[in-house]
C-alpha cells in the first residue's frame, strides 16, 4: 500500500520540477498483520535484527530515504535514533503527529492496534501535554481490509459511524486516521463526521518532497562551487 500510494502521488506531480522522480521499493517487514502484531510486541534485539535485514543491504545499494508506511511499526521501534545512527533519512507517521498535537485540544484516533494508540498519543502528546485523545484499537479493520470488503461494508460492519459519534460526543475536534490501511475507506469514514478526518500519509509525502527537493539543491549547489 505505501508502495501503491508513492506512485499514485508521483504520477500526480506528472513533470513538475518540483516533484523529484520517485523509485518506491516494496520492503516489508512481515507476510500479514498478524505476523506484524507479533513482530512489534518481540524483543528488542529481534526487531533491531529484522530492520537491520530490511535497511542494511539497502544502505549498501545506496538507498538513503526510507518511508515507514505503517503507524504501530513506528510506535514500535525508535526510527528517529536509527535514521541517526545509520544517516539515513525515515519518514514516519509519528513524525507527522508531534507536528499536529498542538493543533487541538481534543482528537479521536483510530488506530489497527492498542500498541499503535499508545505511540500515537505520546507523539500527539510530546508538544502539547494537555491535549485530550480519545483512542481506539481495531485489529478486524485491518483484516476486513486485508479481505478485499468494500469501504461501505467496513464502515457498517465495524461499527465507524457509531465510533465517529462517539469521539465527537466526547469533543473531538479531529479524527486521525491511525493506520495506514485506514486511507482504504477514508471518503466513506469523511461521510459520517462532522469533524475532519486526518490522513497523516499525505503529510509524510510532503516531507519526503521537500526533503528530497533541499538535498538537490544543496548537491547543485556544490557543484557549482
Amino acid at each position: 500500500m505505501g508502495v501503491d500510494f508513492l506512485n499514485k502521488k508521483t504520477a500526480e506531480c506528472g513533470e513538475s520540477v518540483d516533484c523529484p522522480r520517485l523509485l518506491p521499493l516494496y520492503c516489508p517487514v512481515s507476510a500479514d498483520c498478524d505476523e506484524q502484531i507479533r513482530f512489534q510486541y518481540s524483543d528488542d534485539e529481534g526487531k533491531r535484527a529484522r530492520i537491520d535485514e530490511i535497511f542494511d543491504p539497502e544502505i549498501s545499494a545506496g538507498t538513503r530515504d526510507f518511508f515507514i508506511y505503517c503507524n504501530s511499526l513506528s510506535g514500535a521501534f525508535d526510527f528517529d535514533s536509527y535514521a541517526e545512527e545509520k544517516s539515513v533519512r525515515i519518514y514516519t507517521p509519528l513524525q507527522i503527529y508531534r507536528k499536529i498535537g498542538s493543533q487541538f485540544s481534543r482528537i479521536g484516533v483510530l488506530a489497527a492496534n492498542n500498541i499503535s494508540a499508545h505511540g500515537i498519543e505520546k507523539s500527539l502528546m510530546s508538544d502539547n501535554e494537555d491535549l485530550y485523545v480519545i483512542g481506539n484499537g481495531n485489529m478486524s479493520i485491518v483484516r476486513e481490509i486485508e479481505n478485499g470488503l468494500p469501504p461501505a461494508e467496513i464502515v457498517d460492519r465495524c461499527g465507524l459511524r457509531n465510533l465517529a459519534l462517539y469521539m465527537e460526543a466526547c469533543g473531538a475536534e479531529a479524527i486521525l486516521l491511525g493506520c495506514t490501511h485506514f486511507p482504504y475507506f477514508k471518503e466513506e469514514f469523511r461521510m459520517c463526521c462532522n469533524v475532519p478526518v486526518i490522513d497523516p500519509a499525505v503529510m509524510m509525502y510532503e516531507a519526503l518532497i521537500s526533503d528530497g527537493n533541499r538535498f538537490n539543491q544543496e548537491q547543485s549547489s556544490n557543484k557549482l562551487a
